[in-house]
């Protein structure tokens, strides 16, 4: 028997999915064997949509300036999930932005 191929859902309605998978308190696994959702798919697009299904917008946040002398005048970059990097003075502009993006790629 041939399956019926299922129409794309948009994006809305996948940041919609996420949330209610996060905000249950069912598996990955579970919740897209319930919605008959490739387990794989629901992955891909939980990380896809990260921050959006979680209700979070990218912004600016304000920056205070503590001490520095164990950094030797660098910067110290909280970028969530417990990670966290240290940025010399003498750092490489055009280096540091190939890293955050690389570090965004894979975050999930």
């Amino acid at each position: 028997m041939r399956r019926q191929r299922q129409r794309p859902r948009p994006r809305a309605e996948w940041e919609s999915l996420i949330r209610e998978w996060r905000s249950g308190g069912l598996s990955q696994r579970e919740f897209a064997r319930r919605k008959g959702i490739a387990p794989a798919t629901l992955s891909w697009w939980a990380c896809r949509v990260g921050g959006a299904a979680r209700g979070k917008v990218a912004a600016f946040v304000p920056v205070k300036v503590v001490g520095g002398a164990e950094l030797g005048g660098g910067f110290r970059l909280d970028l969530g999930d417990g990670r966290t990097l240290h940025v010399p003075v003498s750092f490489d502009g055009d280096a540091l932005r190939r890293l955050l993006a690389a570090l965004e790629r894979t975050a999930c």
